[in-house]
């Protein structure tokens, strides 16, 4: 079909959208979530005068001889009215509340009740279905552009043209494995003339190791992964053989189902492996109290509802926690459904006072028991004394105890809370699944019948919150904007019918998360360039209909990674526990009289930053700086900052600056001139090469500051001090100092901390 006839179908299309009126779902529920369902909505308890607007039977029932919605009919319906008052006692919402509706949000109320108030269910409780792809509009690679052009060509907006091969390689090695491109990699794309060189490109980054470190980060975020139990003494924990788990699991292309059930549940599985039991370390990853006088079953219940939490942002998209002191004021979960799931996480043999210097509290399992009895053996065999010791420490290390899930052999009596709290219990609850969102099994639930009932396919919402979480990933933002909420105070997706289609296939896929997001990256839309122009800019100004391809900062992990691997300092290593790297000196003593801080030394302090040990209380500065969580709470989303500490970091924080002094000696041994000498530099670190003007303004500083130099030789040598990596014998350091700032420059560079 020509792009003529493919506007002017969706012109009238438009038309016929806006003759067929208002939309429930898109354009009246968010309106009654957001400025009615505090005082009458699903929450019963702090619902005023009897009055429920987020179900029709609530909303059309007659009270004192009044109807708030009579369907049809504005003039008898009291909402109406009561919006539309003058009166301040009268007007809905209260003057007091600050919620007061704007002109547009009570014409379409008055348009929803007068073609006949017809109630939906929010549409991410109801179960997706795969509508059918468009046609073909004569752009594209898949079905994902087939829907996005639909939407672009709906508003006016023709396709970005693709993204220079030297750009995409770098976006799609970033978004894949969380590191650029090695200069060799470059260089073999751009020599590939066949049709199927991206794609060799994407099956490449699949394959490789480091993709399970990339998505190892993106999930840790969400199960609040960190090496320290959190709170006032923050003591140590042994939690990284579970984040080996994930990344071997991200790598071997676990199915997102089994990926689940291992986590929520492995331990209640048939005859579970010691790694479908490890697995279960997700639910063990929250904070643990270890203060002195800390009351035991307060803490303890904190434990639990942590968990229902998490499972309920990471699983659902759900704010569970709202339901927790009383029925959710705008999703359907009481708070005694609350309290059912904390029936199912309710069964452990803890504690929620720990005083356990080793890290690991019950219950736990050696990791990799097999291996550490024989080694145990054989260490006291050969050792002894101080030595023995000395010995034993290194073992534990490799072997240490790692906190899982294990039940009870009776369970817990669970009850409703009374606003919460661990010492008002009420009603007495038996472990149950709420009813709103899919069927779910009943009588005897355990957390394996959660875990399959979340990725049983029928589940509404398990599918739709990973995948638009997965394109949130490669994106920028989600296909829906609050990816951390898909409730009814959701944002309405960009693409509805594109989220539900590819939440299908992935589950007709067998949960494939390889297969989606090689669907994804070979998209016409993804590969699209990010040059934007006036025109995109008044229509799309968000890039909410993907009229340009995608951009934004890196992550913290890959703006630091990225500064390691160019400079050359990099170790590659998957694995193993963390290590304390470069930080402010003094950092601790505010938060640890005991102790002081211990930076790791040699190659430990180059390895990727997945696995930089992560103090919860006082995580890494200079990663916090560009929106790393602290790894306190689950943290399903991101917050993206711009602020002048961060420059101060990339321009003065020893890692960036021992970076650039070290990329700068790789730039020396490429020989040559100066010139090009820089200009290899710049090409090894943006992927493509310098323009003349940047090169003249790379080489005319370079050339400024080697003056400098001469002149203050010991300018130079403090320049060249920063880190614990020696200098390469025989380099000039003046030489080398000045051209560290040309390094230091082009680290410094826009692209280069952006995608």
């Amino acid at each position: 079909m020509r792009q003529g006839s493919l506007l002017t179908l969706f012109l009238l299309y438009s038309c016929f959208a806006a003759w067929a009126g208002v939309s429930f779902n898109r354009d009246v529920l968010p309106i009654l979530a957001s400025k009615c369902f505090d005082c009458h909505g699903p929450d019963a308890a702090n619902r005023k005068a009897k009055l429920r607007l987020d179900e029709p039977e609530g909303a059309y029932a007659e009270r004192d001889g009044v109807q708030a919605v009579v369907p049809g009919k504005l003039e008898e319906s009291a909402l109406i009215a009561r919006i539309l008052s003058k009166d301040e006692d009268e007007i809905m919402p209260p003057v007091e509340e600050g919620k007061a509706l704007t002109e547009q949000e009570k014409e379409t109320l008055k348009r929803w009740v007068g073609e006949g108030a017809n109630y939906e269910k929010h549409w991410a409780f109801v179960t997706p279905e795969k509508r059918a792809v468009p046609e073909a509009g004569g752009w594209g690679m898949n079905e994902i552009d087939r829907f996005v052009h639909v939407a672009m060509a709906a508003a006016g907006l023709l396709p970005q043209s693709s993204a220079i091969k030297e750009k995409i390689i770098r976006r799609v090695s970033f978004d894949l494995t969380g590191l650029p491109p090695a200069f060799a990699e470059v260089e073999g794309f751009l020599h590939d003339g066949a049709e199927s060189a991206y794609e060799k490109v994407v099956d490449r980054l699949l394959e490789s190791p480091r993709f399970g470190e990339r998505w190892a980060v993106w999930w840790l975020d969400g199960a609040h992964f960190g090496d320290s139990h959190g709170y006032d003494n923050d003591l140590e924990n042994s939690q990284w053989p579970w984040r080996n788990w994930v990344i071997d699991a991200f790598n071997a292309n676990m199915p997102f189902n089994e990926f689940t059930i291992e986590q929520l549940a492995g331990d209640l599985l048939p005859n579970p492996t010691e790694d479908q039991i490890l697995a279960t370390a997700f639910n063990r990853n929250h904070r643990i109290q270890t203060e002195g006088g800390a009351i035991d079953e307060e803490w303890r219940t904190e434990y639990v509802m942590d968990r229902v939490e998490t499972m309920g942002s990471v699983w659902m998209g759900l704010t569970l926690g709202c339901a927790r002191c009383h029925d959710h004021k705008y999703d359907p979960v009481s708070q005694k459904e609350f309290f059912q799931f904390f029936a199912l996480f309710n069964n452990l043999e803890e504690k929620g006072f720990v005083d356990n210097l080793s890290g690991a509290a019950e219950p736990r399992i050696r990791y990799r028991a097999a291996e550490f009895e024989p080694r145990a053996r054989e260490v006291e065999g050969q050792f002894k004394g101080k030595e023995l010791e000395k010995e034993k420490k290194k073992l534990e290390q490799q072997y240490p105890f790692v906190m899982i899930m294990r039940e009870m052999g009776s369970p817990r009596e669970a009850f409703v809370l009374q606003r919460g709290q661990y010492d008002s219990p009420g009603e007495e609850v038996k472990a149950a699944l709420p009813q709103a969102f899919s069927p779910a099994p009943e009588g005897n639930v355990t957390r394996l019948d959660l875990a399959r009932w979340l990725v049983d396919g029928r589940h509404p919402l398990t599918a739709r919150v990973l995948v638009n979480r997965l394109w949130e990933q490669l994106f920028g933002q989600g296909l829906v904007k609050s990816s951390e909420n898909l409730g009814t105070q959701a944002d309405w997706p960009s693409h509805p019918e594109l989220l539900d289609w590819l939440a299908v296939d992935f589950v007709e896929s067998g949960w494939d998360m390889k297969r989606l997001l090689k669907k994804l990256v070979m998209s016409a839309t993804y590969r699209q360039s990010q040059v934007v122009d006036a025109g995109r800019l008044s229509k799309d100004a968000e890039n909410r209909l993907l009229s340009r391809g995608p951009r934004g900062r890196l992550a913290a992990e890959m703006v630091r990674d990225q500064a390691l691997f160019v400079s050359g300092l990099f170790v590659e290593k998957l694995g193993g526990p963390s290590w304390w790297v470069y930080q402010p000196k003094g950092l601790w003593e505010e938060v640890d009289k005991r102790g002081t801080f211990v930076q790791d030394n040699a190659e430990k302090l180059y390895r990727r930053s997945l696995y930089s040990r992560i103090r919860k209380t006082v995580a890494p500065p200079s990663m916090l700086l560009f929106d790393m969580p602290s790894r306190e709470m689950c943290m399903v989303k991101r917050t993206q900052t711009n602020t002048p500490l961060q420059a101060l970091a990339l321009m003065n924080e020893v890692t960036y600056v021992e970076a650039a002094k070290k990329f700068a000696e790789r730039m020396m041994m490429e020989g040559g001139s100066a010139k090009e000498r820089i200009a290899w530099g710049f090409r090894s670190a943006t992927a493509r090469e310098a323009t003349p003007e940047e090169l003249a303004v790379l080489v005319a500083g370079f050339e400024r500051r080697l003056t400098r130099y001469r002149e203050d030789p010991k300018g130079a040598e403090q320049l060249l001090s920063h880190g614990d990596s020696k200098l390469a014998e025989g380099a000039d350091k003046v030489e080398l100092a000045a051209l560290t700032t040309v390094a230091n420059v082009i680290l410094n560079l826009d692209e280069l901390i952006n995608k």
